[in-house]
C-alpha cells in the first residue's frame, strides 16, 4: 500500500503481526515501511505465534509511505498480515 504524504507528517505508528484468522495457517510474514523508496524499518519473520511487533518511525521530511508485507518461507496456507492501530501523524 502507498500513501502520498499530502502535509508535513512527523511519524508512523501501528503494530505489525498475523492476524489471528490464521490460526491454522503454517506461514511466516516480513513487514516493511518505506518513505520515499528508502526502507525505514523492517520486522523479522512473523507466524501466527508470534506476539505482534510495535512500529514507529519518522516521516520528517517525506512525501510518500510504503507499506509492504512479503512472505517469509514456505507455507501451505495465506498468512493473513495486520498493521494494527496504525497512525500517521501530521501537521
Amino acid at each position: 500500500m502507498e500513501i502520498a504524504l499530502n502535509r508535513q507528517c512527523t511519524t508512523f505508528s501501528a503494530w505489525a503481526g498475523v492476524d489471528g484468522l490464521s490460526l491454522f495457517t503454517d506461514g511466516a510474514v516480513r513487514f516493511s515501511v518505506y518513505a520515499d523508496g528508502q526502507r525505514l524499518w523492517q520486522s523479522g519473520a512473523l507466524g501466527y505465534e508470534d506476539p505482534a511487533v510495535a512500529v514507529q518511525v519518522s516521516l520528517a521530511g517525506r512525501k510518500s509511505l510504503r507499506l509492504v508485507v512479503e512472505q517469509a518461507g514456505p507455507g501451505r496456507l495465506p498468512t493473513l498480515a495486520s498493521w494494527a492501530d496504525a497512525v500517521i501523524s501530521c501537521r
